[in-house]
């Protein structure tokens, strides 16, 4: 394809996605979304992001399934980049779904403040269940009182309602396309407080979805795969994010 050819196809793509997001057959989303973009991958990648025209408002990192065993400048630098460009930056810190030590998990948590100065938590491998309410909300607690302004748990899945009261945002869905096109999130949960996120997508699957997704505050969608989806940042991106401009 030319290059006038790709430029067409491009703006052709983003008018599509902003009128599809912005209009569903002339009713409006009771949500306005945006985009949530785990992406682990090097700080030269990340800001490769940041050069784009459109930035995620949420872009979680992950130095090293974690923080890393220090700070590292290439990820300093590209935070502060993201964070210039209007991007909220949160780390990635595992949590085993509530069987890791807390002192492990908090550690981190300080660790990324200090070291990244990052704008909040992105609590991986969440547990779903009551009886891990007690253990999240002294991790969120801990994570505010350093400064986070945001905190994120993800459970992948639809956690008990406590949830909701731990954390800003609340990841209720996390698979594949196949599966999610047939999700659709249970009545009474607050549409602001939850996040999806799809991996396994086309560029075609991509925008069809977005066009017909349910009221959600945050959703990704990526061409990544298993083992390690998030690690790949799709070609469309750009075109999903645009989508979501006015929704900033």
């Amino acid at each position: 394809m030319s290059r006038a050819g790709l430029v067409a196809s491009l703006t052709a793509g983003i008018v599509l996605l902003v009128t599809a997001i912005s209009s569903r057959g002339g009713e409006r989303r009771a949500v306005c979304p945006s985009s949530l973009v785990p992406a682990y991958v090097n700080p030269e990648e990340i800001l490769a992001l940041v050069g784009r025209a459109t930035l995620p408002r949420l872009l979680v990192i992950n130095p090293a399934s974690g923080p890393g065993a220090g700070p590292d400048p290439g990820y300093r630098r590209a935070i502060k980049a993201a964070q210039k460009a209007g991007s909220h930056v949160l780390g990635y810190v595992p949590t085993t779904w509530g069987a890791r030590p807390a002192a492990d998990v908090g550690a981190e948590i300080d660790h990324y403040r200090s070291w990244y100065g990052v704008d909040g938590v992105f609590l991986d491998e969440a547990a779903s269940n009551e009886t891990q309410l007690t253990y999240y909300r002294a991790l969120a607690d801990q994570a505010r009182a350093a400064g986070a302004k945001l905190v994120v748990l993800n459970p992948g899945v639809m956690p008990a309602n406590g949830y909701f009261d731990i954390a800003d945002v609340v990841v209720t869905f996390e698979g594949p396309f196949a599966a999610y096109r047939d999700h659709r999130p249970p009545a009474g949960i607050a549409p602001e407080r939850t996040a999806h996120l799809v991996y396994g997508a086309s560029r075609e699957q991509a925008l069809q979805e977005l066009t017909a997704a349910p009221s959600v505050r945050y959703i990704y969608v990526t061409s990544g795969t298993l083992p390690h989806p998030w690690g790949t940042v799709p070609e469309y991106l750009p075109q999903e994010l645009a989508g979501f401009g006015a929704c900033r």
